[in-house]
């Protein structure tokens, strides 16, 4: 969830760009969007390499922002700087686990209020909290999520009309999947306000899988090595349902996740499946094979476009769905507990 806030705060439009800078301070600012629009641009093998990569890129967007706000401080700019040097303190501060850092962060934020430019911008200010406190929220314990709901909320109610209104409200629903009647508000304020084909998409998809959630699933395909499969034939099992695909690194990681998850399990007990939506389905048996995947894979060669996934909703990898012994789904991503799920179900189911 950090991971997508972070995106949603620049997609989104955190910040605005104004006519009328200096010609220096152009190319200056340029250089700053274009730093952030490429991103480390790495790949990271582990999360020690991460973790330093990531700071490492922080440290040099922060010296660029500095020398920008010190070099322009009376650009039309230079509060757009301090709301992205702001931000970037606070997520350094979440990393290195650092309070004065954050202290310093939630003090720009303090003092950017305040300034003269920043009049009529207080939306910016306030969506700025809002999203560094989302960073904060722990999807697996749940911590600050009633707050963050809270101040989403509050945005939502003083700022209607902004347009960073609907991404918000849709990104916080997410958080909230296991109450379905929490995440469901959520979406249908936000889809009317969204302002994208894109976003309206997406709230779509995920309206259509969180009605999927409390009731029976029922699907029937050909997997790819020919097998037929059908859900109702699987009742009396615990079954598990993974998105993935080839191009998606995360996806390819937890496949072997589900795979070594499932076979804790005995075959009477739960089942696993795959939903793949890589292009090439003939390439699919093969990829299989070298992550030693015996289970059934449907995959159609449509990826995202797909009859099947479009039908379910799905849109973005990876997901965990896990059905209990009625086939009823229990949760749309259960990948920060599915053990506990997938033990709860098996016991019940055998009683």
């Amino acid at each position: 969830m950090k991971n997508r806030m972070m995106v949603l705060c620049i997609a989104t439009g955190l910040l605005c760009g104004a006519a009328g800078a200096r010609a220096d301070a152009v190319s200056d600012w340029q250089e700053i969007q274009t730093m952030e629009k490429q991103g480390p641009g790495q790949q990271w093998q582990t999360s020690d390499e991460a973790r330093t990569g990531t700071l490492d890129y922080l440290a040099k967007q922060e010296q660029t922002l500095r020398m920008f706000i010190a070099a322009y401080p009376t650009d039309a700019h230079a509060p757009d700087a301090k709301l992205r040097l702001a931000h970037l303190l606070a997520t350094r501060a979440d990393i290195e686990q650092n309070p004065n850092v954050r202290r310093a962060s939630d003090e720009m934020l303090d003092e950017l209020e305040a300034e003269p430019a920043m009049k009529g911008r207080r939306a910016d200010v306030e969506f700025a909290r809002v999203s560094i406190f989302m960073q904060r929220v722990d999807s697996l314990t749940g911590t600050n999520r009633d707050s963050l709901l809270e101040k989403a909320r509050a945005f939502a109610s003083e700022f209607p009309d902004d347009h960073r209104v609907a991404p918000l409200l849709a990104e916080v629903a997410s958080a909230f999947e296991d109450e379905p009647r929490t995440a469901h508000a959520l979406l249908v304020t936000a889809l009317p306000k969204a302002g994208t084909p894109e976003l309206k998409q997406r709230i779509t998809d995920d309206l259509k899988r969180l009605a999927l959630v409390g009731k029976p699933l029922d699907m029937e395909w050909a997997a790819v090595d020919g097998s037929d499969v059908k859900l109702q034939n699987l009742r009396g099992k615990v079954v598990l349902i993974y998105f993935f695909a080839s191009w998606s690194s995360p996806s390819m990681a937890g496949l072997d996740w589900v795979r070594q998850l499932a076979a804790q399990y005995p075959a009477e007990s739960v089942q696993a499946l795959g939903i793949c939506l890589d292009k090439d389905p003939v390439a699919v048996p093969q990829m299989l094979s070298d992550h030693q995947i015996t289970w059934p894979v449907y995959c159609d060669g449509d990826a995202w476009q797909g009859k099947l996934v479009r039908n379910l909703g799905i849109n973005e990898l990876p997901e965990l769905w896990i059905l209990d012994t009625n086939g009823i789904l229990l949760t749309l991503d259960a990948k920060d507990d599915a053990e506990g799920l997938i033990q709860k179900a098996v016991k019940v189911g055998a009683q």
